[in-house]
Parts: structure tokens; C-alpha cells; sequence
């Protein structure tokens, strides 16, 4: 599936922080793969590859989510419960895929957890 097809699935395009799209249909595209929702084994190049594209969705999504979670009420429980796992992701990104096959994996599932919760909860306020 090109980015082309993907895009025009319907889905519209979500703004980062700067303004600038981000095509969720091509992000849920590499959580998919990243969940290896294919049936072909991922090597570690694959894998590093596809730590690379979830990292710089996240952080393309990240500045917005936090901009989203700061109007919250600062000290409520939905508050500290966002908070705290913006504050994990942010951890995880930086933790990078390691160095053999099952930590790159393990990296990449978690990433890809963590931007599908980003998409779920982009500008979700209560």
C-alpha cells in the first residue's frame, strides 16, 4: 500500500504541533506492521527501520498531546494519569531498539502501543 492509497482511505490527516500533517492512515500502516500483523518474521534491520518511523511519529504527536494534557486540571487524576504516560513514552523513545532481535522487537511493540494510545487520545480533554 503507497502512502498515496493510504492517505486517501478516507482518514483525515492529523496536525502536529507546527501545523504540518500527519497522515494517521500511513502511522496506523507502520503500528500494523510493527505489531507484525504480516505473516513474514522481521529482522533486526527491519525492526530498527520500523523503531525509527514509530519514534518520529511519536514525536511529531507528542508536543500536541502534551499542549492537550496542560489545559487539563492540573493535580486531577485524569491529569496525573496522562502526564505519567506522556512522561513514559518519552522515556521509551529514548530508550532505542538494542542490541539484538528480541529487544528490538520488544521496543517496537511498545512504541507502537504508545503511538496508537497518542492517536487515540490526540486533543481528548475532560
Amino acid at each position: 500500500m503507497t502512502t498515496q492509497q493510504r492517505s486517501s482511505a478516507g482518514e483525515a490527516p492529523a496536525m502536529d504541533l507546527h501545523g504540518q500533517d500527519l497522515d494517521l492512515d500511513t502511522v496506523r500502516y507502520t503500528i500494523s506492521r510493527a505489531r507484525g500483523q504480516n505473516s513474514v518474521p522481521l529482522h533486526y534491520a527491519e525492526l530498527s527501520q520500523l523503531e525509527s518511523e514509530l519514534c518520529s511519529y511519536i514525536s511529531r504527536l507528542l508536543p500536541t498531546a502534551k499542549e492537550a494534557v496542560d489545559k487539563l486540571w492540573h493535580g486531577g487524576t485524569v491529569w496525573h494519569q496522562r502526564i505519567s504516560r506522556l512522561d513514559g513514552i518519552e522515556r521509551q523513545v529514548g530508550q532505542g531498539p538494542g542490541p539484538g532481535v528480541l529487544s528490538a522487537h520488544v521496543q517496537v511493540q511498545q512504541l507502537a502501543k504508545d503511538c496508537q494510545w497518542l492517536i487515540d487520545h490526540q486533543g481528548q480533554q475532560q
